[in-house]
This record gives structure tokens, sequence and C-alpha cells, in this order.
């Protein structure tokens, strides 16, 4: 059986809820608006949002098993102590979001705006956050061994920020600034040299 697709509807928590619980396969939601859902502790595996409209969802204690947001704009969402492995951000808008102990190792974030979001706690290990928009975002305890941030836009770091980056990889151009930034010394690239 194929997966049922929803197009262009409007849904609050309870009527996705009641979508999900007649669901008999996977469901793919296009373009769909669930700005403000009430989606606290629901069971979203295997679900796909692509290009969907997420301003505020709460999501908190979700189950999130396989599920993919592609291209949604999830300003604000609350992702706080969601379960499940292998759910995917793909190319979304997570400005302001709260991603605060998410399981997110070894996930492709690449392409996603974290700016101002919450990562708190998160599992960060090995991603690649390629693209990514990093200003203002909160890394604070942040799992971020093997992470790759040289082709992410870090935004200033103080020292905090830089010991939260404790592991990751970065460029040497990036490093220079940093330092720079934090210093104000002029740092000379071998290797533009």
């Amino acid at each position: 059986m194929s997966a049922p697709a929803t197009t262009d509807t409007t849904y609050d928590g309870a009527s996705l809820r009641a979508l999900l619980a007649a669901a008999t396969a996977p469901l793919t939601l296009t373009r769909c608006d669930l700005q403000d859902a009430d989606l606290r502790d629901v069971d979203l595996s295997e679900v796909t949002f692509v290009d969907c409209t997420m301003d505020r969802v709460d999501l908190r204690g979700a189950l999130l098993a396989d599920t993919t947001f592609r291209g949604c704009r999830l300003m604000g969402a609350s992702f706080e102590s969601v379960r499940g492995l292998g759910f995917r951000l793909e190319r979304c808008n997570l400005f302001a979001a709260n991603l605060t102990g998410a399981p997110l190792a070894r996930t492709d974030l690449s392409g996603c705006r974290l700016t101002e979001a919450v990562l708190r706690g998160t599992d960060l290990r090995s991603c690649v956050l390629d693209g990514c928009d990093l200003l203002g975002a909160d890394l604070f305890e942040a799992r971020l061994e093997g992470t790759d941030l040289r082709g992410a836009a870090l935004g200033p770091c103080d020292l905090d920020r830089l010991r939260a980056m404790k592991g990751a990889l970065l460029t040497t151009r990036q490093a220079i600034a940093i330092v720079e930034e934090l210093t104000g010394a002029t740092v000379s690239d071998p290797v533009a040299s």
C-alpha cells in the first residue's frame, strides 16, 4: 500500500492526531500548516513533512523514529526531549527552535538555519553542518566531537562559545577569525602566504 499524502491542509494538534490514528501507512504532509500545533508525546514515526509551516509547533516528548522534516519552517519549534532515532532535518529553518537534548548524532544537517537555536546538551557528534547558520545558537554542553562545522557560519565567539565547540572540526580560516576576534591580534595564515 502506498503512503497517503496530504497537501495544502491546516492541522491543529487534535486534527493531526486523528489523521495519524486513521492512517494505515506512513504519511507524507506537503505544504501543510501546523503552526502552534500541540504535538506533545505524539508518535510521528515514519511521517514525512515537506515544505510545511510549523512555527512554534510543540513536539516535546514526541516519538520521531524515521521522521523527516524537509524544507520546513520550524521557527520557535520545541523538540525538547524528543524520542526515537533516525529523524532528519533537511534544509529547515529552525530559527530560535529549542532542540535541547535532541538525539541528532551522525545526522546531516546541511542547509539548516539554526540562528539563535537552543542546542543545549544536544548530541551533535559526527554531524555535518555545511551551509548552516549558527549565529547566536546556544551550544552550551552540546556534544560536538567530530562535528563538521567547516562550512557553517559560526558568528561571534567568546571563550564560553569556543569551549562549547570542543572536538568540532573547523577550517584554518574559521580558527584564525575566532582568535583574531578574541584577542584583537592579527594572525598570519600560513596556507594563504
